[in-house]
Order: structure tokens, then C-alpha cells, then sequence
């Protein structure tokens, strides 16, 4: 009892799912042990109005049990009130108001959790003011690719309101405050919107009515064919074979939809069908790099973990439903933690992306005076 209530404490601020925290009962065990659950159609529940409950094999939750991580804190805390629930209005009440907002109130009811996606580590390459290699396009916040594989949670927040300024001195300087004229560019601009505008034609109203294709796509139901994928075999939980099928898979749905196009019932289902192909495009590029990733060695790293059958037991009780035996998986494979993988879009490629193995860089062992770097900056030199 005292291990796995510590863990549940633990899971509180390492909410992360993490490889690293599996072996010898550490608190991501808690991860596996819910989506264990969950495949095998069940629901899940946190029930804040009582302690856990101990068995044949486990004793009665006892404060006095829990490890000095987690006891020191709910000491430190004052919080050795009788239940969770009370634990929790005397640390953080607001969290039980948002909760009881949103429909749920733990004082009556179990909370129902899962293992969810949430935090995207990675995302466009930038430079040091936050410009893609689109120029003048300038990527801040959880889109940017600033944030390396276990990043803490709050340098997102940081990395986003700390890009936002950058950019925003990038541009003033390099650019100017007027804003930009695109009289020279109005044919090319014109030209990409006939473009767009053709490329939604079969989905857009015409003589009040949709040009409704009998054999097209519903947008919803291809949006939720996506997430199951991604949630499948893109999420924590990951294996070669599966990963290529997955692949193959949203490269064929991509290429349906260019093929088919929608079936729309009314306007405002155009707004989903581009979100539908956008997404579609989208899962492709990501399932590349998990290819790409798993077919060099990579192993368990970041928040996802690597099944394999010579790998590391996880857990007695946790079995590969596919096998029948011991879920185990792939350590990770450190000397990857010295080089990005680069993926770009490229039509001509069979899986529509081609990656790229890029080493980081270097920080830089020089740098300049005072005098010098004041000087740049006052002359703007640093903006070029």
C-alpha cells in the first residue's frame, strides 16, 4: 500500500508518462495499469471521497505509510486531513470549483481518468528569433520546435511568451512598423486564392445546394478515424509492425480524400472537411517520424514507450493481449539524444515526407565583450 499510494501522490506532478519511471514500481506504472484497463473496454475511475483500499495482500492506506517524498509534502502542506477530498480543499479548492464548473463534483461523485495525449514535444524549426524557414513566418509557443523530448512542463509557457518577444523585436527592427504593401504581389496572391478556392469547389454551395458527391467522406467520421489511429498506435504505447500498418493506412486515407473528396449535408461542413484533410496530411507526417524514429533504434523515450519481446518486464500482471505473454519493452537508445530528426513534406516521397537526421548544435564556447555586443545591438547588426 505504501508504494502504490505514494505513486498515486507522485502522479500528481509527474503526471508525464515516462519510460523511465516504470521499472520497480515507480509512479508511470500507474499509466500502464489504467490503459491496461481501458483495452480491455473498462473505465476508470479516481474517487476522491475515500482513501485506497487495501486487501488480502495489502494493508489499510495509513498516512504514517506513505514514502518521505510524499509525506513530507502533505506535511509541509498541513494536509493530513481524513480523505483525499478533504486533502485536496485545503491545498488547491480552486481545482475542485473547475471540476465542479465543468459538470463534476467530487464531493458526489468519481472522477473518470484515462492516459491522454496532451503536450506536443517537437514542432517547426525555428531560429534564434522564432522564424520558420518560411521567412516571415515566425512560429512561438507549443507549435515551435524549442521544447526537447522531456522538457519540464512550464518552459512551454516560458519558451511561448519568450518567443512571442523575440519575434515581435525581430520584426520591428528588421521590418518596421508600416504595414507591408502587397500591390506587387496581388497576381500572386490572386492566383493562390483560385487555387484554394478550386481545390474546395467540391465541397462548397452552389445554386444554394452543396455539390454533394455520392461517394465522398464524411469529415466527422474521418476525423475520428484519425484520432483512433493516432490514439492506436502514435500514442504512449508503441511497436514497429503496428506503426508502419498505421502509416500506410493514413497515407491511403490521404490519398481517398484527394480522390473522393467530402460528402457534405450543409455549408458549415466545409469548415470541417478542410480541418478533416488537414488532419489527415497532418497524421501522416507524424506517423513518418515515429516510423523513422522506431526503424533507428530509438527505444522508450520522452513519453511514449517501445513494446518488445526481449525487453523489460513491466509489470507481472501486464500482459500483451496480442501475445498472451508479459508486456516488456525497448530501453532507450541514448546516442540518439544528440541529433533531431527533420521531417519535411515532399509529395514525390511514397510516405509524402522524408526525415532527416540533423546533430544539434553546439552552444557557442565564445562570446563576445560588453562593449562590442552593446554596440551590435545598438546598430542593429544583431537582427541581420
Amino acid at each position: 500500500m505504501s508504494k502504490m499510494a505514494t505513486n498515486i501522490f507522485l502522479k500528481g506532478y509527474q503526471w508525464p508518462f515516462d519510460p523511465q519511471r516504470i521499472e520497480n514500481l515507480k509512479s508511470s506504472l500507474i499509466d500502464i495499469l489504467v490503459f491496461n484497463e481501458t483495452q480491455k473496454g473498462r473505465r476508470v475511475f479516481m474517487d476522491f471521497r475515500c482513501n485506497p483500499i487495501g486487501n488480502q495482500t495489502m494493508k489499510d492506506f495509513n498516512l504514517d505509510d506513505l514514502e518521505p517524498e510524499a509525506y513530507d509534502y502533505l506535511k509541509k502542506a498541513g494536509a493530513f486531513q481524513k480523505t483525499p477530498i478533504e486533502r485536496l480543499a485545503h491545498m488547491n479548492p480552486l481545482a475542485i470549483d473547475i471540476y465542479k464548473e465543468n459538470g463534476i463534483n467530487l464531493y458526489k461523485e468519481p472522477l473518470e481518468i484515462a492516459v491522454c495525449a496532451q503536450h506536443n514535444n517537437g514542432g517547426f524549426s525555428i531560429d534564434k528569433w522564432w522564424q520558420s524557414p518560411i521567412p516571415g513566418a515566425f512560429v512561438i509557443g507549443e507549435m515551435a520546435g524549442s521544447h526537447g523530448v522531456k522538457r519540464p512542463g512550464g518552459s512551454a509557457l516560458n519558451a511561448g511568451q519568450t518567443g512571442g518577444l523575440r519575434a515581435a523585436e525581430f520584426i520591428v527592427n528588421s521590418k518596421g512598423c508600416d504595414l507591408p504593401d502587397y500591390a506587387k504581389e496581388k497576381k500572386q496572391i490572386d492566383e493562390q486564392l483560385v487555387q484554394l478556392i478550386n481545390r474546395l469547389d467540391a465541397y462548397r454551395p452552389a445554386k444554394g445546394k452543396l455539390r454533394k458527391k455520392a461517394s465522398g467522406l464524411v469529415p466527422g467520421k474521418v476525423i475520428e478515424q484519425i484520432q483512433n489511429r493516432m490514439t492506436t498506435s502514435g500514442g504512449h504505447i508503441r511497436e514497429p509492425n503496428d506503426a508502419r500498418k498505421a502509416l500506410n493506412d493514413a497515407i491511403e486515407l490521404y490519398k481517398d480524400i484527394q480522390q473522393r473528396g467530402f460528402a457534405l449535408k450543409e455549408p458549415k461542413d466545409i469548415i470541417k472537411a478542410v480541418q478533416a484533410e488537414h488532419l489527415a496530411l497532418a497524421s501522416v507526417g507524424y506517423l513518418k517520424a515515429v516510423v523513422e524514429l522506431l526503424n533507428r533504434g530509438s527505444g522508450s523515450r520522452g513519453s511514449h514507450l517501445v513494446l518488445a519481446e526481449d525487453g523489460i518486464e513491466i509489470h507481472p500482471d501486464v500482459i500483451n493481449k496480442a501475445t498472451g505473454k508479459q508486456l516488456r519493452f525497448k530501453p532507450e537508445n541514448e546516442s540518439l539524444r544528440n541529433s533531431i530528426l527533420k521531417i519535411e513534406y515532399d509529395e514525390s516521397e511514397p510516405d509524402l515526407f522524408k526525415c532527416t537526421e540533423i546533430e544539434l548544435r553546439k552552444a557557442p564556447a565564445e562570446r563576445k565583450s560588453f562593449e562590442p555586443a552593446w554596440q551590435d545591438y545598438r546598430e542593429g547588426k544583431i537582427y541581420s
